[in-house]
């Protein structure tokens, strides 16, 4: 956990990943990975659904920041490799759903796994298998509830009694189901960009602080002014 002391130049990577489709994977890798490109990071983004959602997003941006590349598998340890040779300081891997070789390729190579969820039953009953995936491959988990209701915390708080029960930390606050992020997505952006005063936005930026503590994420604005992380072939 970060403790205020200098920041360390190790890359850190988080693997966004799910076992259920529908849950925000991608979204939340757009929204995240934008964070923390505000936050004066050089940020990558891997895509290595064969929907290249992410891809697409980023080929309708107007910014040079993050960084988006797809990946398979197999190239997966060369790009992160090149990640960190360019100087990169977070990746984050977005994750297909469902079973797949390139989820636990991209767990296996994470700092930490991020594991997206809505208030469903249907994503509850799959969250143990995603956790069990990071617990095996001994990497922190850390539950993010997305698409709640806009008003009330009730879902927050069942989510983190579920979510307890499987021993398993929950990043705070979980993300509402807000019609900026829908519209932001059309433009290759997110709330923060788009918004940035709107309650989308904040949210968003006080999950990137909570998620940026846990995984012991610094930053060196002095360092990092001005420079953006390229890795391509």
């Amino acid at each position: 956990m970060h403790n205020g002391t200098k920041a360390s130049v190790h890359m850190r990577t988080l693997a966004i990943a799910m076992q259920k489709g529908g849950v925000g994977k991608s979204w939340l890798t757009r929204s995240l990975a934008v964070a923390a490109s505000q936050d004066n990071l050089n940020v990558v983004v891997i895509d290595m659904d064969s929907q290249q959602s992410t891809v697409a997003w980023s080929e309708r941006r107007e910014a040079d920041a993050p960084f988006v590349q797809f990946s398979t598998e197999r190239e997966l340890p060369a790009l992160l490799k090149r990640a960190e040779d360019a100087g990169c300081d977070v990746v984050f891997i977005d994750t297909p759903p469902a079973r797949s070789t390139e989820t636990p390729a991209a767990v296996d190579a994470a700092d930490m796994v991020l594991i997206p969820c809505t208030p469903d039953i249907e994503a509850y009953e799959q969250i143990a298998r995603t956790e069990r995936l990071a617990r095996l491959a001994g990497k922190p988990a850390l539950a993010v509830l997305t698409m709640t209701q806009p008003s009330g915390k009730s879902e927050q708080d069942i989510g983190q009694e579920i979510f307890a029960n499987l021993k398993l930390a929950m990043a705070l606050p979980s993300i509402a189901r807000l019609k900026a992020h829908r519209d932001a997505a059309r433009e290759g952006k997110t709330a923060t960009e788009t918004e940035p005063g709107g309650r989308a936005a904040q949210e968003i930026a006080a999950l990137w602080m909570c998620i940026k503590e846990q995984a012991n994420i610094g930053t060196n604005a002095v360092v990092h002014k001005g420079k953006r992380a390229k890795v391509q072939k």
